[in-house]
């Protein structure tokens, strides 16, 4: 009989690679350029940050690189803007 659990080293290694895998990504998002932030929105996303928003989105990407567009629009909704 077999069983289709993982032993904790099998759980551990899985959790290791997960969390250096959102590590490499979270680097790479700092590294993208405004546009290519911008780029990497869906249409869904950019339809509904509207071209205005996205302007002034992309002019705050480049003063704070480590920013993410989406959570520059959640702040934009806080402010009303």
């Amino acid at each position: 009989m077999t069983s289709n659990t993982f032993s904790q080293k099998d759980q551990d290694f899985a959790n290791a690679m997960a969390t250096k895998l959102r590590l490499n990504r979270e680097k790479l998002k700092q590294t993208l350029t405004p546009d290519e932030k911008i780029n990497q929105l869906t249409p869904e996303q950019r339809e509904q940050i509207g071209e205005f928003r996205l302007s002034i989105i992309r002019e705050g990407l480049k003063e704070f690189p480590g920013l993410d567009p989406m959570d520059a629009l959640q702040m934009m909704e806080e402010f009303g803007a």
